[in-house]
């Protein structure tokens, strides 16, 4: 190498040291112009331009979104930047549609320099993956996905966030984790993390969503192995550390909860200043059904106030065995007055096998999406139980990879219209008539009908398995989410495990085998039937005693009759708890006392995709549902219409009272219609007033002024009913 080359080697280097910048590159020109301009002059490297820092701001984007290229140079007479030409300043806004790569070029009398930098630009983040590795309970076959010719081409085509948990981060091995960020990086497909992000203080330890210690090392690790941290998914932060309440709870506020977690989130953003930040919370919150929404609204506002930021998304992981669409309704109006994107987790519940893992997270998603017309802003495809056992190949129905592609089918759509005896409707695909096709009546009554039904449910037997526990509960455990006032009557409890056995109990003998506790109204047995009424603030337990049922691994089906009387919607739960030796639960079975859906029958549709039906007349209100099972190449369809079931939901407040600050303030809002109970929601409110989910306005107002307050109202219909409403409150 001549003299002249390694002075131009040492000027690179230390330029190239100075920018700072990971995917930022420096060259220098020669001296003078170019083979067609004057001779090269005798100049030195003091007299070129300096580029001291060429970056993005932020280091990636969003197709759609924009960035600023800054820089900072001195003694240079020009500049351009590749692509946009000549710049002046010390910025230029650019929005790219895809990767780009910018170079900027300083140059005076005596030649020019060059740095560069590359901006990625992802697809917006609708569609998350979130399988979990076999070391996690996960699947076997996980580290495969990051394999060059792994078979989910089709489904790694549809998603744009792949997110890791922060035990992968701290636990997998070094060659693992290069291979999973080099591979994501390969696919473009952004990256995020599941994390705790509180720090124990005095309390929190062992608790769920306290990592909050492990943010710089999780960051670190990421970055020393190659990875790039796009997105933060908190885990739970106001379940964990607001509402829950067992051992080392801390019962922080909202606000606290929000200074907390922006702590780890500052220490995160030293290696990834650009990670975006968002949330996920169970809904509902069974330990505070009552308070649960407005705190997750104060949360958001506080995260807001704290950080100067909403968060980026917020995403439910809802109790699929609980009344959850009203719940799921309220809080994505709740979201949508933030203009925070609702994130829906499509997964099983507890099934025991693959394929009843991937069936249940399919009729979650159909449901979500269909029956409720909730459309997910981002839909996460997720899964921290021990299924689906593998993720691929995505072609087997029981691989999670799956439902990704079931996800993306052509969505069909279906019309309904009846009246108390009779109605129609048509069914479409991609615009077209749907001919030949079944569609299946069903009635979801809105009230008992005072007739006995037998309530179902099936599973295997728990290993260990030697007694076994039949109950009820309201208010509490698996019906903690239930509303009140409940009323059923219970007759038999039967698990019959076919050859293995089968156990029965009831109440022939009254009450004697059997333990209640809590405070219900009613808890009696009326001509052989346990009658239950619990009304608000009342709770109700039922367990037998401990009968022997030894039948491990024995296929079951669990079966309640019980009655729901007219007007009620019984909103009782009933359970079969599994014990081993020394009477320690091993595993339960439960199930809602709802009232029973009405089969009416399938009907064809014909050539123009239209389909009609008579109806025979049903002792209470019902909501009629068709549905469309859909395809191998179509989604399901649904539609709901009401018979019977009287006016919409509407809210009837239509001014609020001027308030004063400093003073306590009180405003029940009013509703009229729908199916109660209701479910209020709003937007961000005046400092120091909080709307509770029984409509009522109150708190001290901190300060004077004018605020347009948005409120929601859903029902307990099905589909769920909505009200919405813009009142103005002034405050002295």
């Amino acid at each position: 190498m001549g003299p002249g080359l390694m002075l131009m080697g040492r000027w690179q280097g230390a330029l190239a040291r100075g920018v700072g910048i990971a995917s930022v590159a420096i060259a220098v020109a020669s001296c003078g112009g170019g083979s067609s301009g004057p001779p090269p002059c005798a100049c030195t490297p003091d007299q070129l331009p300096v580029i001291q820092n060429f970056s993005a701001s932020p280091s990636w984007i969003t197709s759609g979104a924009s960035a600023t290229l800054k820089w900072s140079v001195t003694g240079a007479s020009s500049l351009t930047v590749s692509g946009i030409g000549a710049v002046s300043g010390t910025s230029t806004q650019v929005t790219p549609g895809a990767d780009a790569t910018y170079v900027l070029t300083a140059t005076n009398q005596f030649g020019s320099r060059q740095a560069q930098v590359t901006l990625p630009v992802y697809l917006p983040p609708t569609v998350w993956f979130a399988p979990d590795d076999s070391e996690f309970h996960g699947a076997a076959d996980y580290l495969e996905l990051f394999t060059p010719n792994a078979a989910w081409s089709q489904a790694a085509a549809h998603v744009r966030v792949f997110k890791l948990y922060t035990q992968m981060i701290l636990t997998l091995s070094d060659a693992q984790l290069t291979g999973i960020f080099a591979d994501l990086k390969r696919r473009h497909i952004a990256m995020a993390v599941e994390f705790g992000p509180l720090t124990p203080k005095g309390c929190g330890i062992g608790i769920e969503g306290f990592s909050g210690d492990a943010a710089l090392q999780t960051a670190q690790r990421i970055q020393q192995l190659g990875g790039t941290l796009n997105y933060l998914a908190f885990d739970e932060p106001m379940t964990f550390g607001a509402l829950y309440s067992g051992a080392q709870a801390c019962n922080w506020t909202p606000l606290q909860v929000a200074q907390n977690a922006a702590q780890s989130v500052a220490q995160l953003r030293t290696v990834f200043p650009d990670v975006v930040v968002g949330d996920i919370e169970v809904v509902p919150h069974a330990g505070a059904i009552d308070t649960w929404l407005e705190s997750y609204e104060q949360w958001m506002d506080a995260w807001q106030q704290v950080t100067g930021q909403p968060l980026a998304f917020f995403d439910f992981d809802v109790d699929w065995n609980a009344d959850w669409q009203p719940a799921a309704s309220a809080l994505t109006r709740a979201l949508l007055e933030r203009h925070i994107p609702a994130g829906h987790i499509y997964n099983g519940n507890g099934q025991s096998s693959d394929a009843d893992w991937m069936a249940a997270a399919e009729q979650h998603l159909a449901e979500t999406e269909t029956r409720e017309q909730l459309l997910a802003d981002e839909a996460i495809f997720q899964s921290w139980e021990p299924y689906p056992k593998h993720d691929l190949p995505e072609t087997d129905p029981s691989a999670l990879t799956y439902l990704i592609d079931r996800y993306f089918l052509a969505r069909s759509q279906l019309t309904l219209a009846s009246s108390a005896s009779s109605g129609q409707g048509t069914l479409r695909a991609n615009a077209a008539p749907l001919a030949n096709a079944m569609v299946t009546l069903t009635g979801a009554p809105l009230s008992g009908s005072g007739q006995s039904g037998a309530y179902t449910d099936s599973g295997t037997v728990p290993t260990g398995t030697q007694y076994l526990v039949f109950g009820a509960r309201v208010a509490l455990e698996n019906c903690s989410t239930v509303a009140l006032p409940a009323e059923f009557y219970v007759t038999d409890f039967t698990l019959d495990a076919g050859a293995a056995g089968q156990v029965q109990a009831d109440f022939t003998n009254q009450l004697n085998g059997w333990g209640i506790w809590g405070n219900p109204s009613i808890a009696q047995v009326e001509q052989s039937s346990l009658h239950v009424q619990v009304t608000p603030g009342e709770t109700m337990g039922l367990n037998s005693n401990s009968l022997p049922f030894v039948a491990a691994g024995a296929a079951y089906t669990f079966t309640v009759h019980a009655v729901i009387p007219l007007g009620s919607r019984g909103d009782g739960c009933v359970i079969a708890v599994f014990q081993d030796g020394s009477f320690n639960e091993l595993g339960r079975a439960a199930m809602q006392i709802v009232p029973l859906p009405i089969a009416f029958g399938s009907l064809q549709t014909d050539s123009n995709g239209a389909f009609a039906f008579n109806l025979a007349a049903q002792p209470s209100p019902f909501e009629l549902w068709a549905d469309y099972a859909g395809s191998s190449t179509q989604w399901p369809a649904a539609a709901a219409v009401g018979v019977g079931t009287g006016p919409a939901l509407s809210i009837t407040t239509t001014a609020l009272p001027d308030g004063t600050a400093g003073s306590a303030y009180t405003q029940t809002l009013n509703v009229s219609g729908g199916h109660a109970p209701y479910l209020w929601a709003a937007g961000p409110l005046p400092p120091g007033l909080v709307l509770h989910q029984n409509g009522t306005l109150s708190g001290t107002p901190a300060s004077a002024g004018t605020w347009t307050i948005s409120l929601s109202v859903v029902d307990d219909s099905a589909p769920t009913q909505l009200a919405d409403v813009s009142l103005q409150l002034m405050v002295h």
